[in-house]
């Protein structure tokens, strides 16, 4: 079943799914920035996938996927022009100086096996002597 997001209120039920996972697609602080500082933020994990820690009314934290770090979502201000559509959320990032800026994450649920089951033709998946074992 893909994730389908349209408010804050199914954001964090996604987020609460065994396995939910954000991914940063976009952060267009960063594509402004110079390569090194690109690279830094790449170095430091900005890319890599979080999962929750825990939540709260107000935050979320998130353990970052090959690094010794959290990193924390909160949605107390300003949720209001956040864009949710299909599986990205789109998060305004409020500075004082420079153009507006934003994040977008990605919401991603793993793959069961029930999912990948279905799939499959079902008439590959049956065949005469599966269904009637021993005749």
């Amino acid at each position: 079943m893909p994730v389908v997001l349209r408010s804050l209120s199914d954001f964090k039920k996604f987020l609460r799914k065994p396995g939910a996972t954000l991914h940063i697609v976009q952060n267009t602080f960063v594509d402004r920035q110079d390569a090194a500082s690109q690279a830094a933020y790449r170095r430091k994990g900005l890319y890599e996938p979080r999962t929750l820690r825990a939540m709260s009314k107000k935050a979320a934290i998130f353990d970052v996927k090959g690094h010794d770090t959290t990193v924390w979502l909160y949605w107390d201000r300003g949720t209001r022009n956040w864009r949710f559509s299909g599986d990205t959320v789109t998060v305004p990032l409020h500075a004082t100086l420079g153009p507006p800026d934003a994040v977008v994450y990605r919401c991603v649920l793993p793959e069961t096996g029930a999912r990948r089951a279905q799939r499959r033709p079902a008439a590959a998946s049956k065949s005469p002597e599966a269904v009637r074992p021993g005749l």
